[in-house]
């Protein structure tokens, strides 16, 4: 028997989904994180099906004029959008996202998508969940080959005194495609941790044939299953939800109608709360799709993307509340993503077709604060078929949560994603890197040497570097409280003096701690004073 026709007949069993490798990256095997492997950090991935609007979701109010032209069907009145700044506005119905951006603990990215976009939702979710190319066709995910280099051999002699819970959990009954691994998927699925199912054990033996593998990998994974659902129940037993989640906006639905993404990341966090020790959750919520009826003709701001986003806003904050009033937000970190956005120009039936670039959102207590990203420009003569231009490669965002979230050093990043990773500044390390301690000046690593950082006349800070070739140096600044202010990198040859960074205004006069990573994963710390 195929494991993948083991997996359609086995589906409704909630065991993790695993396909055969055709066509993976090369073995990351030999690369590893700098993460403890006590750490507790945790990544929550909602995944918006369907092609998010983000000209509907974020609007350029620098461009409102332009946009009134090009979009006057289904542009909602200016009156109602919520300023995020001057420049850039949220939809009405996401208020509550509008909240936690004023709190500092969402950031969206802007314009987010790949080269030669494809708009096919089925190719593209492929593209996303995989992290590949336009050109590339892998049967692993990303944060699958990510798993795949900290729990070596899985799903071998797992669950283990070391390691009892499982790497991922997908809530649903399918194993979502960004935790497959080269040989299994990492996530378990999860309907309802209060009532895990148990699989009745296999006991015929083993045939020593070319069939035999198949069945005791069959029967490893069924006892993992088994194994894990008990360490899930447990969890969602002495885990509990701190705020009351809302349901689906009365204004809108029926009353007392349940929020899904609400439901799902409810059981997300009274599992986080009962101490599960998964490292990732996915989450998932369909309907994006909207090519007709996206707005309601009048009254722009309301329609099914309205529906969607009203769900999406209060889902998301309530999550952010539990997880504050329990003491766990500097834990969790969540991202939203969608396989395409939708085209510039309205159709017809007061919708929008599959376009290319769309934005993202990162949410959460250690987020870096802010806007990533510039707003859209839009041209009044825009095509019919001509979708947002891309600024940000999606594998970008999800490589710099590898590096901020979980330590990953730069070139594994590469070697995970892409080749031509380029670092953005994501999210903080909150108060893990508040303890941190100096390192006597010296190198960090063979043919390497990095000076003390000092501030000139300029309001820049300098430091002298030895590198052994080109190579690239991240450098992260981290105040009194560990939160992390500034981000960046440069390139560095040779032996020179750098530029770090110019002093923001922003930032207030004391001592500040940096953090120097090198592409090979060296890494030190220094203390620098702005006066």
């Amino acid at each position: 028997m195929k494991r993948r026709n083991f997996l359609q007949a086995a589906a409704t069993l909630s065991i993790p989904a695993f396909f055969p490798l055709t066509n993976t990256r090369a073995s990351t095997s030999r690369f590893t994180s700098m993460i403890a492997p006590d750490s507790d950090r945790i990544l929550v991935i909602v995944h918006l099906f369907g092609g998010n609007d983000g000209l509907n979701t974020l609007i350029p109010l620098d461009q409102y004029d332009d946009l009134k032209d090009v979009r006057k069907h289904i542009l909602i009145e200016e009156s109602r959008i919520h300023k995020l700044t001057d420049e850039l506005g949220i939809h009405p119905e996401m208020k509550d996202m509008k909240n936690l951006f004023d709190e500092g603990k969402l950031r969206p990215v802007q314009s987010v998508g790949y080269p030669d976009q494809n708009r096919s939702h089925f190719r593209s979710t492929d593209i996303y969940t995989s992290g590949s190319g336009a050109d590339e066709f892998l049967t692993t995910g990303w944060m699958g080959r990510y798993l795949d280099t900290q729990y070596a051999h899985y799903p071998v002699n797992y669950p283990n005194p070391g390691q009892p819970h499982p790497p991922a959990i997908s809530i649903g009954d399918v194993a979502h495609p960004t935790c497959e691994g080269p040989k299994i998927n990492f996530s378990q699925t999860v309907l309802d941790p209060d009532n895990t199912r148990e699989l009745n054990a296999m006991t015929a033996a083993v045939p020593n044939d070319r069939y035999g593998d198949e069945l005791s990998f069959i029967r490893t994974t069924m006892q993992q299953t088994n194994d894990y659902n008990g360490v899930i129940k447990a969890a969602a037993q002495k885990g509990k939800n701190a705020v009351t989640y809302r349901y689906r906006d009365d204004r809108i639905y029926p009353k007392n109608q349940y929020n899904p993404l609400a439901e799902q990341l409810k059981k997300v966090a009274r599992m986080i709360s009962g101490g599960l020790q998964t490292k990732v959750y996915t989450v998932y919520m369909n309907g994006f799709d909207t090519h007709a009826g996206q707005v309601i003709e009048g009254n722009e701001h309301q329609g099914t993307h309205a529906l969607l986003l009203s769900d999406v806003s209060r889902a998301i904050s309530d999550f952010q509340n539990d997880l504050k009033k329990q003491g766990l937000e500097e834990r969790v970190l969540g991202m939203t993503f969608s396989e395409f956005g939708r085209r510039i120009r309205p159709n017809a039936s007061f919708g929008t077709d599959h376009g290319t670039a769309g934005p993202m959102f990162l949410f959460g207590n250690c987020v870096n604060g802010g806007i990533l990203g510039d707003n859209v420009k839009i041209d009044r003569n825009i095509s019919q078929g001509a979708g947002v231009p891309m600024q940000f490669d999606f594998r970008d965002v999800y490589g710099s949560i590898l590096v901020d979230w979980f330590n990953v050093p730069s070139y594994s990043v590469k070697n995970l994603l892409h080749d031509n990773f380029k670092y953005l500044p994501i999210a903080s390390t909150c108060n893990e890197e508040s303890t941190a301690e100096t390192t006597p000046e010296g190198p960090t690593e063979e043919g390497w040497d990095i000076g003390n950082p000092r501030p000139n006349s300029a309001n820049q800070v300098v430091i002298n570097i030895t590198s052994p070739g080109t190579n690239t140096l991240r450098y992260t600044l981290f105040d009194g409280r560990g939160r992390m202010v500034l981000a960046n990198q440069i390139s560095v040859a040779g032996t020179a003096d750098h530029v770090l960074f110019t002093r923001p205004a922003r930032l207030p006069s004391g001592t500040y701690l940096l953090r120097l990573a090198t592409e090979s994963g060296g890494n030190m710390t220094r203390q620098v004073t702005l006066n």
